[in-house]
């Protein structure tokens, strides 16, 4: 069951990216299109989540017996529950809040329990990460239609 679950959970990751990508505009004359990393990973997502559904119908049919894991089942689905409103939530609050939200929950997740840990998690995780995206690598970042922290923070 959980390996079911994992391989579904990815191939609808896979399928909300490679529609992603195909938002991206088509590039200029020349140019290459801006969205051929993300949509070759998303095309290589979904094949990894077939190979994980095959390998899972595989262990179903030689009747290996496995105990049914429903609280990892239960972790994958909320993990990408939170994946699909966090991505989404950057179209409203730009990238930095939802960020700072949802590190905590995620390393939460994960087995993280130091409050502190998380706290701080707070603001080293999109601080990190803005720096490496938008600083270091030169991406524009996502702003906000409701409110965005990062103009707030700009002034």
């Amino acid at each position: 069951m959980r390996a079911y679950a994992e391989g579904l959970v990815l191939a609808a990751i896979s399928i909300f990216a490679i529609w992603g990508a195909w938002q991206v505009p088509a590039a200029s004359l020349g140019d290459t299109w801006a969205g051929i990393v993300p949509f070759s990973a998303s095309v290589a997502l979904l094949f990894l989540s077939g190979l994980m559904l095959a390998g899972a119908a595989r262990q179903t049919a030689s009747g290996a017996s496995h105990a049914q894991d429903n609280g990892a089942t239960l972790q994958i689905i909320g993990l990408f529950i939170i994946a699909v409103i966090y991505q989404q939530s950057f179209r409203w609050f730009g990238y930095l809040l939802p960020t700072a939200l949802v590190a905590p929950l995620v390393l939460y997740f994960f087995g993280v329990r130091s409050r502190i840990g998380l706290a701080v998690s707070v603001i080293l995780c999109p601080l990190v990460f803005h720096l490496i995206f938008f600083v270091l690598l030169g991406v524009y970042p996502p702003y906000g239609e409701v409110f965005d922290l990062l103009s707030w923070i700009q002034g």
